[in-house]
This record gives C-alpha cells, structure tokens and sequence, in this order.
C-alpha cells in the first residue's frame, strides 16, 4: 500500500471510515474475497494493449474504457469463482509453481539502465520490485493473483475432464449432409437447415473443403510490377512475358529452366517448379485461367495488380467429397468440443450466480444496483 493510502486511512476518525477507506483498495467482493483495484486496472491495461498499441488514445475514446472494463472485472470475479470452487473440490496449485512463474514474470524485466538486454538477477530483481510499485501491487498480491488465475483453470479441466458427451448417430449424419450440401454450393438442400446450424457447419466445411477442392499443380514464371512501376517498364515486362510465351511455345526451353533464368519468384523450384493450388483461392483472372487450361498447355500471359504470370497446368483433379465415414471421426470430435464448451460456460455462470458478489467500482456498481429484481 502506497504511504498516501496508508496517511488517508490514518486520518479516519471512526470505524465507518476505517471500512471506507479498507474498500477504496477494493474493486469487487466475492464471497467476502477482495478483487483489488490493481488488479483490476492491470487487467484492463493488458486487455487494452492491442488497440493502444495501434491507437494511443483508444481508452480515452467513447466508452472504449467502459466496455473493457466490464469485460476486465467480469473476467476477475469469475476467476475467483472458480478459483473459491476448486479449493471447496480440495484442488490445489504448488506453490513451486506459482514461484516459476514470479520467477518468468522477472525475466520480462532482463534489461539494463541502458535498454540492453542482462542476466544480472539482481538488475532483474530492481526492475521487477519498480514495476511492482508503479502498479500499485506487492508481490504477494501478485501471486495471489496467479494462484487465482491457475486454480481457476485447473477447475475448468477438471470439470470438461468428468464430462460425458454423447452424440447421437442421426446428429452425426445431418451435420455430413450439411458439409456436403455447403461443399456442392446446393443451396435448395443448405437452406432446409436452421441459421444456428449452419453457422455450426461452415467452418467445419471450410476445412473440409481443403481435403475436397478441385486443386490443379501449376508451373508459374513470375515477372514483378509491384504498385508504383513507371508504365515504361510494365511495358517492358509485357513483352519480356511474351517473349518468353514464344519460347515456351516453341521448346527452345524448359518450364523449370525458364522460372529459373526469368522469374522474379523462384521459391517453386524447391518442389521441382511445381505449385499446388485450390479452387477458389486466386485471384478471379488468374482462377479462371488455371482451371479452364488443358494439361500441359501453357497459357498466354495474365496481368495482376502485382505483376505478370505465365502459367502452365500441369495436373488437375476434380473435386472430390469425402464419404461420411471418412468424416465421422473428425465430426464427433469438432461437435463435442463444441457441446462440452457450452457445458462448461453454462456450468461457470451457475457457479457465478450463486456467488454473492459486491462491485465497489462507482462505474459499475450504479449499473449493477439499477438492474431489475426478481418477483418475489
């Protein structure tokens, strides 16, 4: 505790403000169990990093604080829920491991005065004792934190561990009959399932459709326009692609010898000058050329925004859609970790509700007062 709050707490002239100034350290209670400010504003400072990093004054903006915030404290109280929970199932995490883990928290702060990287532990020791302080938080309190964070993580897979999900057969085949019908692009049998299904599916068809794809090998010698060539040179590069069409053409000289005396992009030579490509995944010009090429032609040269490909098929295969019982195995694992995640926040907002919670944050206690209460 900083010497200001411990001055502040002094001057309190009853025990109502003793409690006052005990709680101004606090930004929620669980149970009875103290979820500090530090700890709070720490979780809100990490959870904002990505967006300040881009935006400095992301916090500062609308009610960008507000919202991370909620999601900061939420976040916390439900910690220590699990956290109270998995010490009532006598789960527990070694202290040797919440020291490893202090102890890779200070390798973070291996630097010296001089912004070079050190091994000096007690230069370490200095640094991680400064950030400490500036955070307003003590090491103990900071391990407090950890134990909370892995204890409540240890209860989360101990509860998806004592799960038992069960899939019927029938779910089982009308989620592959979905994946066939968003692979086929038949949309007459993909709208006879519900919304929710189908958001279900799509992702699962997306992977699937690697596996399925019609996918062409290519032979590619790419000349380079990136954006701001002068027109000259485009100009030159067009008829340098021509030219080398011509040869192709005429076998004065192989595709793999031609990648590697004219192309800009010579990474397919490690595969013998080969690329695999899927339907779908190029660009709209260049698709529609790969895929409408006989084998072994080569094709005349195409223009994209980053330069000028000459392209010749060398293999092409149809898409193919994998039986259900190559899927089965992949559907039940996908669809059960789907069912046991809902299991297990459905579990973690019961443990939440009963929890009696107290948020001291004059921000969101109004919010959390002002909510409607049950009938009795």
């Amino acid at each position: 505790m900083h010497v200001k709050q411990l001055i502040a707490c002094g001057v309190c002239a009853s025990a109502l403000l003793l409690t006052a100034c005990a709680k101004n350290d606090t930004a929620a209670l669980v149970n009875g169990n103290k979820i500090l400010k530090s700890t709070y504003e720490g979780t809100l400072q990490n959870m904002a990093a990505p967006y300040v990093k881009q935006d400095p004054a992301f916090l500062e903006k609308g009610q960008n604080k507000h919202v991370l915030g909620a999601m900061a404290l939420q976040e916390l109280i439900t910690q220590e829920v699990l956290a109270q929970e998995a010490v009532k199932q006598n789960l527990s995490v070694d202290d040797k491991v919440i020291a490893q883990q202090v102890e890779n928290l200070k390798h973070l702060f291996a630097v010296d005065e001089n912004g070079k990287p050190t091994d000096d532990k007690a230069v370490m020791e200095r640094n991680f004792q400064e950030k400490l302080k500036q955070d307003n938080i003590t090491q103990k309190q900071l391990e407090k934190n950890i134990r909370r964070e892995l204890l409540s993580k240890t209860l989360l897979n101990d509860m998806a561990a004592k799960q038992k999900i069960e899939l019927q057969e029938e779910t089982l085949q009308k989620f592959y009959n979905g994946v066939v019908a968003a692979l086929n692009n038949d949309k007459t049998a993909w709208a006879a399932f519900p919304k929710e299904d189908q958001a279900l599916i799509l992702p699962f068809a997306a992977q699937a459709q690697k596996v399925s794809a019609e996918r062409a090998k290519v032979s590619a010698i790419f000349l380079a326009t990136p954006k701001g060539t002068p027109e000259k040179d485009v100009t030159a590069k067009k008829n340098k692609a021509k030219d080398i069409e011509k040869e192709l053409k005429a076998k004065k000289i192989t595709f793999v010898d031609a990648i590697q005396k004219y192309s800009d992009d010579k990474a397919a030579l490690q595969t013998g000058g080969e690329q695999l490509v899927l339907k779908g995944t190029l660009p709209e010009k260049l698709d529609k050329q790969v895929f409408s090429a006989t084998l072994g032609e080569v094709k005349d040269p195409i223009v994209q925004d980053d330069g000028i490909y000459i392209i010749r098929v060398n293999e092409k295969r149809a898409q193919t859609i994998p039986a259900y019982a190559q899927l089965k195995n992949d559907i039940v694992k996908y669809l059960a970790a789907i069912k046991s995640k809902a299991q297990l926040q459905q579990s973690v907002q019961n443990l939440v509700a009963q929890a009696k919670v107290e948020i001291l944050l004059p921000e969101f206690a109004k919010a959390e007062n002002e909510q409607p209460q049950e009938e009795k």
